[in-house]
């Protein structure tokens, strides 16, 4: 007969009288107890408390049972002498892992995976004379795994949540190291004691990032080094003070490294984008690693950080590659403080693998890039007809599936100072804000229409002699495209492409006669696209008909 994964220690607690209702903190520190009983060799009969009375077992725990969970004081572990250890310390481990991802991201301990642990110890060189110290240690994974590979002179989380701070507190007992987890407010720490190695993983999306980082500065020893764990938003965001907090680290001299994390190490938190800081003092310069890509797909489809990863990524803290190198302090500050990695590894460039002739787009305009027409929305409404007027206005949300919409607005008449901005055939349209991915159209078919679009749409007239202009838009679409517009994009809130950016990108430019093998394929592609998007609307009509037809 098979049982379920914790079906001794559930059993044990139900014969306790202990209600399924009760469960969150209490049924742990029942089993925990029992846990402490068995290492000391109790006696089976023992008492809650007296098991927990040790000097060893944790004051987050002690603090529980002789407080909110005294109810429990006098229970006899006598059901837990059949029950081996190693069930009770899998029943904790799993039902805190359980519930924490049960509360999802927004509530939920963001706690690290080994590898992350590996790299992060490794970046903080920890030696035998060190002070740790984990500032928002949650379930204290660094700490145990300092424990369980390095020396060290003192190792200590501190956790501002109480419930969070029991976790770690049986967590860090479970694992066999003296570990102290102190209940605390990091921002409340004094600064008479410095710290000569501090890990810290502050709330990726609060508004303490900014005092946290100063505090980590404040309790740094002069010879000290932390490792702090933040959103990516933070290298390049200008919102909630980022920026100034940046050049505070800049300017003071305490940003050794930044290291861009890629996507998913957090799981199951897995779309969070995260980046390390490495802090220490009297730095002129920074090392800059580009991490991005340093992953694999695991089972469920989410990327995860290896550990061969995490090896690569310290030994680019040491040598220059095309993912690594040192930048002055002064480089940093012509570039407004930005700390984006990609600013400063990518050129302003669409690259392809086999193209090997590169040119400027300035110089193969027909004309300067320019900007639709920038028309208040009040006097859009009063500009607007009824009727085919053969004038019409284009915006943003007029372009989709990186088409022009056949649907515009028709104005009553046209400002002859918006005659230099009616669109011409083959006019490439580019809307200025970046999303998922760049919005673009190529003018076709005007059939004496005229289109005027708004003001935050480029138009881009192409010199037909040397680029043909459905081959840039198709450059346009690439995912190489995305990433080089997403680097170089500026901005708060909702982020831009500057006609400085467009002057400077590099197009890669095969002969007119392969530009054109290529258009006449995408073309073909494209107009079979179209007619399954015809029949499939026909087809969903026919389906909504089917029931009608009936009556």
């Amino acid at each position: 007969m098979g049982y379920a994964k914790h079906h001794y220690v559930e059993r044990a607690l139900m014969e306790l009288n202990f209600r399924p209702d009760d469960a969150g903190i209490s049924d742990l520190v029942i089993a925990f107890a029992a846990f402490v009983a068995k290492k000391h060799s109790m006696s089976s009969s023992v008492t809650v408390a007296e098991a927990l009375a040790g000097d060893d077992v944790p004051d987050a725990v002690k603090g529980f049972i002789f407080g909110v969970g005294s109810k429990w004081a006098d229970l006899s572990l006598s059901r837990f002498e059949k029950v081996s250890d190693e069930d009770i310390k899998n029943y904790i481990t799993d039902k805190i892992a359980e519930r924490n991802e049960r509360v999802g991201y927004a509530h939920g301990v963001q706690n690290q995976p080994d590898t992350l642990n590996i790299l992060n110890a490794c970046l903080l060189d920890i030696k035998a004379t060190d002070s740790v110290v984990d500032f928002g240690t949650g379930f204290a994974s660094f700490p145990i795994y300092v424990a369980n590979n390095y020396k060290y002179k003192k190792l200590e989380g501190i956790e501002i949540d109480s419930k969070t701070r029991l976790y770690a507190s049986l967590l860090a007992y479970l694992s066999g190291f003296d570990i102290t987890i102190t209940l605390g407010d990091v921002l409340k720490l004094s600064d008479s004691e410095k710290y000569n190695k501090i890990h810290a993983f502050p709330d990726l999306n609060s508004e303490t990032v900014n005092p946290f980082l100063d505090k980590i500065c404040e309790l740094l020893s002069d010879d000290g080094r932390a490792v702090v764990f933040l959103a990516q938003g933070f290298l390049f965001n200008e919102v909630r003070g980022h920026k100034e907090e940046r050049q505070k680290l800049i300017d003071g001299g305490f940003l050794e490294a930044v290291i861009e994390l890629p996507v998913g190490v957090l799981q199951p938190f897995a779309g969070v984008n995260t980046c390390l800081l490495v802090l220490s003092k009297n730095n002129k310069s920074l090392r800059m690693v580009d991490a991005s890509d340093f992953h694999e797909k695991t089972r469920r489809g989410v990327s995860s950080l290896t550990a061969e990863a995490a090896e690569e990524i310290v030994k680019f803290m040491r040598q220059d590659s095309d993912k690594s190198r040192t930048l002055d302090y002064e480089v940093i500050k012509a570039n407004d403080y930005c700390l984006g990695s990609r600013l400063y590894f990518l050129e302003e460039k669409i690259s392809l693998p086999v193209a090997d002739n590169y040119v400027k787009l300035s110089d193969l305009l027909e004309d300067k890039f320019m900007r639709g027409a920038q028309i208040k929305a009040s006097e859009l409404e009063k500009l607007e007809s009824e009727e085919d007027t053969g004038i019409f206005y284009a915006s943003a949300k007029d372009i989709q599936d990186n088409q022009l919409s056949k649907e515009l607005k028709p104005l009553k008449s046209l400002d002859e100072n918006l005659e230099g901005i009616v669109l011409k055939e083959e006019d490439i349209l580019l809307v200025m804000a970046i999303t998922g991915s760049l919005k673009v159209a190529c003018v076709e078919k005007l059939e004496g229409r005229k289109i005027i679009p708004a003001s935050n749409i480029y138009i881009i007239r192409l010199d037909r002699s040397k680029i043909l202009p459905i081959y840039f838009k198709m450059l346009l679409e690439t995912e190489s495209a995305m990433k080089n517009f997403d680097a170089f994009s500026s901005g708060t809130g909702i982020r831009s492409i500057s006609v400085e950016y467009l002057n400077k990108l590099q197009i890669p430019l095969p002969p007119l006669e392969v530009q054109n093998k290529m258009v006449t394929k995408y073309k073909q592609i494209e107009d079979e696209s179209g007619q399954l998007k015809e029949r499939l609307a026909a087809l969903a009509k026919e389906k909504g008909e089917i029931i009608t037809s009936l009556f």
